[in-house]
């Protein structure tokens, strides 16, 4: 076992490294006939069969390997064979071990860094001829990135994985030579180890008790079962580390291993259904298509039945599994397997029937034979297709090194994108100079190349100070470039699993014009991407303010920084001037204190929003912000929304904590918390039923319904002052709960309308306190949820979609639906404050642009009215320790 890091990972930025990979669980066998090896030397005699170091067979019924068991297994591998080398490249989120596994024929481990080089220069095309590239792809080797378990309840692709290295660490035959000696397994044992621990930790702690088997929570701490959605934002530490990986080795085939339900075909395997984004280079599709072929008749030859192709996976948007890695070139090879009872029991029809559709098509030519499916099954049928890839990459590497690697970033750089569109310009004058930054550091972590104007310069017929970034989509990365910054028109009425677009600048909000022609400037090339340098202006004498202005989400963690320290913030409720410079309603203003501005220093820097100041403080109406506010998130078991929230929530230093049925049980809720977060999927049986204590024990009594009592107390959590926001349907749950003067305004009909994820046109009331910071019109996320019709003049509209041309990227029908209704809407609820957001305005903590509309509430609704004269002279309503002042 060998202590090599790869250079690229280890090169990467600490917060790169801090995350990277994908995948999931089927299982295999030999797909082609064994022979005797010609060259690999014989492998060891000391290493255990998978039965001998885990005590059973893999696929045992009942029985999962664990993770940091998997781990050790493939250690000692590796510390025996010199076929095997063993690296760990980081810890997760909750601090397990991220590691990968090489193997490969010895003369290729020990040339690993050069075959790393060699695939390096294949992926730039600009400093290599055709004639060149063909010879360096016969002088490289071509990587298998095979990945296991990204959803933890998929376990069984983390069984077959202990087979696999040990076939191809200690047979000789015709398959083995071929496969080690023609390419590279770079395997990722599980691109979720938190999960994995969490998921197999509990199925082994409920054997033989009556308490459910299957992890009944987010496994993943944030995403959940979203953890192969993140390829935008790259928000994850593993995600990161996943990219760290792609970025360096340029695998040519990735091989996603999932499990699906338990009611379709047995396995699924490419060529894949839906449309395809012109920006996916043909190769990769057809190397996908071609792998999953070979496949088929791999697990026919074998006589395993029910394999199905053309499922629903598509090529389109970035969240889907696949992700970013298509976008490089490399062929992306998905298999989902038929799960099983209870993660590792066997699944029966019941009626002696087959299980899976019975129909012969030529997606399905020869269906499940059998009224049983076991966990054995699985493994062996991962295995199969397992075996299958690396064969169909060792006999065609040559071509793949050059198809993939060479020719897919060539079409682009000599070509350019279909759209046409030359290059992407991003003004450098943004209103929010955080979603900037954050934007064009995402392109960066992706290989994208991005210059930057040292003096003024024209494109498009629009004027561009210096400063100004250009990003050219004549680039080995140029299909990501114009994949992630344009804007989508979806083709089709057959939708997507969840997003017809991901345009990153709308949904982070910034300026990004799309010039079709090349753009004639004085560049230079952007090293590092780094947030703007701010710095403070001199303090403004014991009268005056600090202002910040409150267009950026870059404010939030500035302001839970405030909150943390116990320092007054107010915010303005009107624009107002000071010192010849106009400032928005919404804008900040802290007293000029000692210890205000080293607060406001430090997380100004953080996030690249500046500060002023003002020898006196505006005579304007606003607020104060209640010290220390409270936030509870009310996110329930497994509600993968509520997760995201907290992943921002943590990054953003948000004082919150997630509401637990013991909150309920005595005094009021509003003794606990100032603002209650109802994340999108919230149902009123989740907070009265929550989950069934005789099925789960005390380490989820938080999650235990809180019964009618409970209900009642939510009730009077507001009408006695609390602030309740609820997003997305969650917004039904308050409208339950409160009577809200507001009706559902969307058809439930997909055919009458429908959006499929998209972003659309949407126009806001800035005077409003929810709305504070956010421009007049701007796109918000919409994805399953609905908009809304005021019933009564107690609902205050935030903000609405326009009268016509509402959809700005991605797929819209039935645009008469949603035309006029309301989104965001305000209530005052007795004392309380209720907000309730139709459109999910923090759907997988992408549409950052939105994100001010929920913290606006979530420190605005508890917050104190002060008067101009108040504000002007700095005067709490709230002392230090949060108790509102006797008028």
């Amino acid at each position: 076992m060998r202590d090599r890091r790869s250079t690229a990972v280890t090169a990467m930025s600490a917060a790169v490294v801090a995350t990277a990979l994908v995948a999931t669980a089927p299982g295999s066998s030999p797909a082609t006939a064994e022979g005797p090896a010609t060259t690999l030397p014989a492998a060891s005699a000391d290493i255990p069969t998978p039965e001998e170091h885990f005590g059973f067979e893999m696929g045992a019924e009942g029985k999962l390997a664990a993770y940091p068991d998997v781990l050790d297994y493939m250690r000692s591998i590796a510390d025996s064979s010199d076929r095997v080398d063993y690296e760990t490249v980081g810890e997760t989120t909750e601090g397990n071990e991220y590691a990968t596994v090489f193997i490969s024929a010895p003369e290729n481990l020990e040339r690993l860094d050069e075959i790393v080089e060699l695939n390096k220069r294949l992926s730039d095309p600009r400093s290599t001829t055709p004639d060149e590239a063909r010879a360096l792809a016969r002088e490289s080797v071509p990587i298998y990135h095979l990945e296991a378990t990204v959803h933890s309840t998929e376990v069984g692709n983390g069984q077959a994985i202990n087979d696999i290295v040990h076939r191809l660490a200690t047979e000789t035959s015709d398959f083995t030579e071929n496969v080690l000696t023609n390419s590279v397994i770079m395997l990722v044992p599980s691109q979720n180890p938190d999960g994995q621990v969490k998921v197999v930790d509990h199925f082994d702690r409920t054997a033989g008790t009556d308490l459910a088997r299957v992890y009944p929570d987010l496994y993943q701490k944030y995403t959940g079962h979203d953890d192969n959605r993140d390829w935008t934002m790259f928000t994850q530490v593993e995600a990161r580390y996943r990219l760290g990986l792609t970025n360096e080795y340029r695998p040519v085939m990735t091989h996603i291993m999932h499990q699906q339900g338990s009611t379709g075909e047995r396995i699924f395997v490419p060529p894949y259904g839906g449309v395809t984004s012109p920006n996916v280079p043909a190769n990769s599709n057809a190397s996908a298509s071609a792998v999953g072929q070979h496949a088929m008749r791999g697990l026919t030859a074998e006589g395993k039945t029910g394999v199905g192709t053309d499922d629903y996976h598509i090529y389109w948007t970035l969240e889907q599994p696949v992700g970013f890695f298509p976008f490089t070139g490399t062929g992306v090879y998905l298999t989902e397997i038929a799960s099983v009872v209870d993660l590792a029991y066997p699944q029966r029809s019941g009626d002696g029937s087959p299980l899976g559709p019975q129909t012969p098509t030529q997606d399905l030519i020869q269906p499940y034979d059998k009224d049983t499916w076991t966990l054995r099954d699985i493994v062996e049928y991962a295995e199969t297709a397992t075996y299958a890839g690396m064969e169909y990459v060792a006999d065609n590497g040559t071509e793949l090194l050059y198809d993939n690697l060479y020719a897919a970033p060539h079409e682009f750089t000599e070509n350019g994108v279909a759209s046409g569109v030359e290059a992407y310009v991003v003004d450098a004058e943004q209103r929010d100079p955080y979603a900037t930054y954050e934007m064009l550091e995402r392109l960066e972590w992706t290989g994208v190349e991005i210059d930057r104007a040292t003096a003024p310069f024209t494109a498009g017929g629009e004027q561009y100070p210096a400063g100004s970034w250009v990003v050219a989509t004549h680039q080995p990365r140029g299909n990501w470039v114009d994949q992630l910054l344009g804007t989508d028109e979806y083709p089709t009425d057959d939708l997507p699993y969840a997003e017809a677009t991901t345009s990153l600048p709308l949904q982070l909000g910034v300026d990004v014009a799309a010039v079709d022609e090349p753009v004639a400037a004085e560049l230079e090339r952007v090293e590092q991407v780094e947030v703007p340098d701010v710095e403070m202006p001199a303090a403004p004498g014991s009268s005056g303010a600090y202002l910040v202005r409150p267009e950026s989400y870059g404010t939030i963690p500035m302001v839970a920084a405030l909150q943390k320290a116990n320092i007054a913030t107010f915010r303005a409720g009107a624009e107002f001037t000071a010192d010849g410079t106009a400032y928005p309603a919404g804008t900040y203003v802290v007293p000029a204190t000692p210890q205000a501005r080293r607060v406001l220093a430090t997380s100004s820097a953080d996030v690249g929003v500046p500060v002023a100041a003002t020898p006196e403080a505006p005579e304007v109406d606003g607020i104060q912000l209640k010290p220390r506010t409270r936030v509870g998130l009310l996110r329930g078991a497994n509600n993968m929304p509520g997760g995201w929230d907290m992943y921002v929530m943590d990054q953003y230093k948000v004082n919150y904590e997630v509401v637990g049925a013991q909150d309920f049980t005595s005094g009021r809720l509003g003794d606990v918390y100032d603002t209650i977060v109802l994340p999108k999927g919230i149902s009123k049986e989740d907070i009265v039923e929550g989950l069934d204590p005789a099925k789960y024990d005390e380490e989820f009594a938080w999650a235990y319904g809180v019964g009618a009592d409970g209900w009642r107390k939510l009730r009077q959590f507001v009408r006695q002052g609390g602030t309740l926001l609820a997003i997305g349907d969650s917004v039904e749950t308050a409208q339950d709960l409160l009577k809200l003067p507001i009706e559902p305004a969307l058809p439930e009909d997909d055919e009458e309308f429908a959006t499929g994820g998209s972003l659309l046109n949407h126009q806001f009331d800035t005077s409003d306190m929810v709305a504070w910071g956010m421009p007049e019109e701007w796109p918000v996320w919409l994805y399953d949820t609905q908009a809304w019709t005021p019933t009564g003049p107690d609902a205050d509209v935030v903000s609405s979609y326009p009268d016509d041309d509402v959809l700005a990227s991605g797929y819209l029908r039935g645009e008469e639906h949603v035309a006029g209704t309301a989104n965001v809407v305000s209530f005052d609820v007795g004392k309380g404050k209720v907000v309730t957001y139709g459109s999910e305005v923090t759907f997988r903590s992408l549409p950052r642009s939105s994100f001010n509309l929920l913290y606006n509430a979530v420190y605005g609704g508890p917050a104190a009215e002060v008067s101009s004269t108040q504000l002007a002279g700095l005067q709490p309503q709230f002392t230090a320790d949060g108790r509102l002042r006797q008028r």
